[in-house]
Order: structure tokens, then sequence, then C-alpha cells
């Protein structure tokens, strides 16, 4: 079982979240490239939420499928309650 973090970001445009997830040895140098350049041309991309868990990889699965509605075609965008995600 792999252990990772999954993650949650806020974005400069209100409601459009960031659901990814990285190996835990890397969460520091991922966060620091996302806010610093962004994520596929947006902006200001804060940390909100993280949790490492066991199986990352099928976890963020998970959510994305959960999610499919909300999300941006071909990226880890979302119209979603920041919220909402954390929750679940």
């Amino acid at each position: 079982m792999a252990k990772g973090i999954i993650y949650v970001m806020t974005t400069v445009v209100p409601g459009l979240i960031k659901i990814g997830k990285t190996g835990t040895a890397n969460f520091e140098k991922r966060m620091y490239n996302l806010e610093k350049n962004g994520y596929s041309n947006v902006v200001g991309l804060k940390r909100y939420f993280a949790i490492e868990v066991e199986d990352y990889d099928e976890k963020e699965m998970l959510l994305d499928d959960i999610f499919s509605k909300s999300r941006l075609e071909n990226t880890e965008l979302f119209a979603l309650d920041v919220n909402l995600v954390v929750q679940l």
C-alpha cells in the first residue's frame, strides 16, 4: 500500500479548486511549484487542506470519480465548494 498525500488548493477564481496527489517526500516541493507557478493557466493557488493516506492513487481517483461532473475537462480543477471536498 503506497502512502502519499491528497491535497486541496483554492485558486483566485471563487469556487474553483484543485484536487491533487503527491508522494509524501515530494509534498513541500509540489506545493511550492504550484503556489509559485500556478496550474493550467490558473494562478494564485493556495494550500487549503492536505492529508496523508494509504493507497493515495486509488483515493484520489475515487474523488475524481465522485466529483467528475464538476471537473474542468483534462485538468485537476473542479468547480466545487472546497468545504464539501474537505468533509468527504
